[in-house]
């Protein structure tokens, strides 16, 4: 080639012969980016064409070649390569446009703070820091690793990726650590090494700092899975100790016992406050409090020592009173760690430890809303069959996410140490309203088909996610990977996660089922009686279920909790319908609201409907989302015991992952206690008051002497609460 007469005007006005292999260095990189190979000889076709473009022009501007670029690629029918390339080259032009952007978000978080997660105190330096970092992050990830299609339909609001500003950073999302191999023997963690506690306050106070550490590597929940039974063995080791020294000052052997039961007792109580205080008063390094979980209170076995069941039940218990016994002198309770009680029926009707442990949660969901309560001896749910089948329990990890079944090569199945890798939701009353508009002859067919298109492109995002864990080393979450938190995870640092990936879940998230059935029958889903959400739900399955076949991993549906996405969705929706001039129904109809869209397959939170109506509304599509589901029912007299007890016994016998809600508030002026109030001590009438509220799956502050960390969306949503 003869490029000696073409020049090219560099940005900076600096002269440099045209070198027809930058131009083919840079269609590479374009072509890589959209995952596209070009053989050498159409490259060097297209660089001739550029050539001939511009020889005899003169000097040619840097910004005129890169279009001749771009119709070239075009011209050669490579226009996803043509696009890459020009997005890529085209985000110098919009970097000042981006960067004021941050500033401004910057700026907000500065002097405002940040509500998009009650999970964050933007008033901690600490927080605040974190939380610029994410819209940095979050906008380097959107430019430059999404595809132009997933950019589309985030911007647009047709599919929503999570934990955006993560992404960047390949980590895992929630998960079932295995806490009790990763203290058995010792381990690793900062470079220091920890033993083996030898008392149960040591390992409670050990558990506490791996959680902290641990949870700062992933976004999401992290659960201490069965957290009684890890407990057990340092109980042991603390009563035998305890009786060793009472022996040794020549106290009598009977009284010895007794005297070491207190002091394991104590070594609870100790142990179980300090946790609590831990887990809510000091962020993890990412900013945020450690989303933490911990269930309890299954342990039949018929071989199992009275003794053991004894000191089970006691773990449980004292675990219990800890949470109602708050902390300070209001005793205000605190929001983590969330608790979960493994419903066993056979167990309670056999043992009277569970029996007296069930009730001492039931008092405590009466006063503090936890723990909720998950059943593993109904004849409905996935969870309740692999327990009574296999004998494995699938505790929840965050809010309501599920791990998928997964058996080992042995064919034994798996649940602790397992994990998932992230969720992207659908806005279904969008998709369905944009399927109206562009078909309106034929909408009920098209959005069949439409969703399918959405639901590729989260599987294609899905699979990259897959990919990209696969290939992180196993330094980027050592206490999972090489300390044994996650199955199989004592690997070196420098090995990769590998095919630790194939027992990891991916999550397709759906919400606002109950708008999306207004839209398509004109009946609010508690009327229409859930036939058009169960068909949305079964269609996702049947797609999903030949995704996994095709593509070797474990997909689920997730019923999306939508704690800001709740707001965002809604903001999305009205935005799409005020460009293109179309009544936005949920602005003037009743019982919705513009702020927000319905968590999930929920019933509207509106409705005047019994607990027993909204479970019995809400059953169908529970077990239709066995990727991510809860059930709650607001209760205007939690101080019932019994009514407390009748509704979760009915919710354990549909199988439900169950959760009983009210709002709980403690005055900081009289220091006495009151349930379904937001604003106002009803006693002294300080508005000086703390109020915890559930904000989908899990609990939150919905009042902080007149602040909340709760999003705007979600606060009306709380405001026009009745069934939930």
């Amino acid at each position: 080639m003869q490029t000696k007469e073409i020049r090219i005007i560099k940005k900076d006005n600096s002269l440099e012969n045209f070198q027809p292999e930058k131009i083919k260095a840079a269609i590479l990189k374009a072509a890589f980016r959209c995952d596209k190979s070009l053989p050498d000889d159409v490259m060097d076709q297209m660089a001739e064409t550029i050539r001939r473009r511009v020889a005899g022009k003169g000097d040619v501007a840097v910004s005129v070649l890169h279009e001749l670029v771009i119709a070239t690629l075009a011209s050669f029918g490579f226009k996803d390569v043509a696009d890459s390339y020009a997005e890529y080259r085209y985000y110098k032009t919009n970097y000042a446009r981006t960067f004021e952007q941050l500033r401004q978000d910057a700026d907000d978080v500065l002097r405002l703070g940040d509500r998009e997660n009650a999970n964050f105190d933007s008033s901690l330096v600490s927080t605040k820091g974190s939380l610029i970092k994410g819209y940095l992050t979050k906008s380097l990830y959107k430019q430059f690793y999404l595809s132009g299609r997933e950019k589309e339909l985030i911007e647009r609001g047709d599919i929503y990726i999570h934990d955006l500003r993560d992404m960047i950073l390949g980590c895992i999302n929630c998960c079932l650590f295995d806490i009790g191999g990763v203290l058995k023997g010792g381990f690793e963690m900062s470079n220091v090494e920890y033993t083996e506690p030898k008392t149960v306050l040591s390992a409670l106070q050990v558990v506490g700092d791996v959680t902290l550490v641990a949870t700062a590597q992933q976004f999401g929940g992290f659960t201490l899975a069965e957290l009684d039974k890890v407990l057990l063995p340092y109980v042991k080791k603390s009563l035998t100790a305890a009786k060793r020294r009472c022996l040794e000052l020549g106290v009598p052997e009977e009284k010895a016992e007794a005297a070491a039961e207190r002091d394991v007792v104590r070594e609870l109580e100790q142990g179980f406050q300090s946790l609590e205080l831990k887990l809510n008063t000091v962020p993890c390094s990412r900013g945020d409090f450690a989303f933490t979980t911990i269930t309890f209170g299954q342990w039949f076995d018929r071989d199992l020592p009275e003794l053991d069941r004894k000191w089970l039940a006691r773990i449980g218990e004292i675990m219990l009173r800890v949470r109602r016994g708050g902390h300070g002198s209001h005793h205000k309770p605190v929001v983590f760690p969330k608790l979960v009680y493994l419903y066993d029926e056979a167990q309670i009707a056999r043992d009277p430890w569970s029996r007296e442990l069930f009730d001492e949660a039931v008092l405590t969901s009466s006063q503090c809303m936890y723990p909720d309560y998950l059943s593993l001896s109904s004849k409905w749910g996935t969870v309740s069959k692999l327990f009574q089948e296999h004998g494995v329990i699938t505790s929840p990890m965050g809010c309501r996410a599920y791990l998928s079944p997964w058996a080992n090569e042995e064919g034994r199945y798996v649940t602790i140490g397992r994990c998932n890798i992230g969720a992207v939701s659908l806005n279904i009353p969008l998709i369905l309203t944009a399927v109206q508009v562009e078909h309106p002859d034929s909408w009920r067919t098209e959005f069949w088909r439409v969703l399918d298109d959405r639901l590729d492109v989260i599987r294609e995002f899905l699979k990259k996610r897959y990919e990209i864990i696969r290939n992180q080393k196993c330094s980027s979450n050592p206490l999972a990977f090489t300390q044994g938190g996650f199955y199989e995870g004592r690997k070196d640092p420098d090995d990769r996660v590998g095919d630790l990936v194939r027992y990891m879940t991916a999550s397709f998230g759906i919400t606002a089922l109950d708008e999306a059935t207004y839209l398509w029958t004109g009946k609010r889903l508690v009327d229409e009686g859930g036939d058009f959400s169960a068909s949305v739900l079964e269609h996702i399955q049947e797609r999903i279920n030949r995704y996994k076949k095709e593509d070797g991993y474990l997909y689920a549906i997730y019923g999306t909790p939508a704690e800001s996405l709740c707001a965002t969705q809604a903001k999305q929706y009205a935005s799409f319908c005020e460009a293109l001039g179309i009544d936005n129904v949920f602005a003037h109809t009743e019982h919705y609201s513009p702020e927000y869209f319905t968590n999930s397959f929920h019933v509207n939170v509106t409705e005047a409907i019994t607990p027993f109506e909204k479970q019995d509304k809400e059953f169908r599509d529970f077990h239709l989302c066995e990727g991510g589901h809860i059930q709650y029912v607001r209760l205007d007299n939690p101080e019932n015991f019994d009514a407390v007890k009748a509704v979760v016994e009915r919710g354990m016998e549909l199988g439900f992952y169950q959760g009983v809600n009210f709002d709980s508030a403690y005055c900081n002026e009289c220091g006495r206690h009151s349930t379904n109030v937001l604003f106002e001590c009803p006693h002294c009438h300080s508005r000086n008051i703390s109020v915890i509220s559930r904000v989908c799956g899990y609990l939150g502050y919905s009042n902080v002497n007149g602040i909340s960390r709760m999003n705007d969306g979600k606060l009306a949503e709380i405001q026009n609460r009745v069934s939930m």
